[in-house]
């Protein structure tokens, strides 16, 4: 196992010839982020501080353009026929993840506030924050960013949430790293199979997906029956 590892962060190596680079183009990418990208650093043999700035830099690097981009970008993939229902489904798990945050508060996909209640920036900004800061599966910056466009917060606040959860969640990451680096490669293995076991559940979703409003409908059908 342990060759196989080093088979595949050599071939990275040797492709992108900088470890360093390496670890931030990993870190840029989704479900991964820095959660691959730093047991990787420490891997080559970059020194923690270097391997979270590196990780950290990546990880944030797309969060100005996933806060406003990424959420419109699903909503349009819902409306074509062909990434229908990957669309649908990518947007259902944002606007779950969002839930927690906005409590009572109903918003629909045009941003119209449809319930009685209003949840306050300053708590978005804590919830979406405390969202990216804890480095488990798809809660990283590409989650985090679509849950913050959800909740509706300015720009700017918005921005802020996301990359402070994240450097704190890299700040863990790292700290992780170090005190178990005796078993990297099994950190490393960990994490990929976590991603590939993540892939997987979304695509089964995608494929037994049933749009929101069909299963109401087939609630009320069950009870009526």
């Amino acid at each position: 196992m342990n060759e196989l590892i080093e088979i595949i962060t050599q071939a990275m190596l040797k492709a992108f010839r900088f470890p360093e680079l390496v670890t931030v183009l990993i870190s840029i990418l989704p479900i991964v982020e820095a959660r691959g990208a730093i047991p990787i650093a420490f891997g080559y043999g970059i020194k923690p501080p270097l391997a979270l700035l590196y990780a950290f830099f990546g990880s944030s690097l797309m969060a100005p353009i996933l806060i406003a981009a990424l959420l419109p970008f699903v909503k349009w993939l819902s409306r074509t026929k062909l990434f229908k229902k990957v669309g649908q489904t990518i947007y259902e798990k944002f606007e779950k993840s969002s839930q927690s945050i906005l409590k009572d508060e109903k918003v629909s996909e045009d941003g119209e506030q449809l319930g009685a209640k209003k949840t306050s920036d300053f708590k978005k900004m804590l919830g979406v924050f405390a969202f990216v800061a804890i480095p488990l599966p798809l809660t990283g910056v590409w989650t985090g960013s679509a849950v913050a466009a959800l909740t509706r917060l300015p720009y700017p606040k918005a921005l802020l949430s996301v990359v402070a959860g994240n450097l704190v969640a890299t700040s863990i990451l790292t700290l992780l790293c170090f005190f178990f680096s005796s078993v990297i490669n099994y950190i490393i293995l960990a994490i990929g199979i976590i991603a590939i076991a993540v892939v997987i559940a979304l695509i089964v979703k995608i494929i037994l997906h049933k749009p929101a409003q069909t299963e109401q409908k087939s609630e009320e059908k069950e009870q009526n029956d």
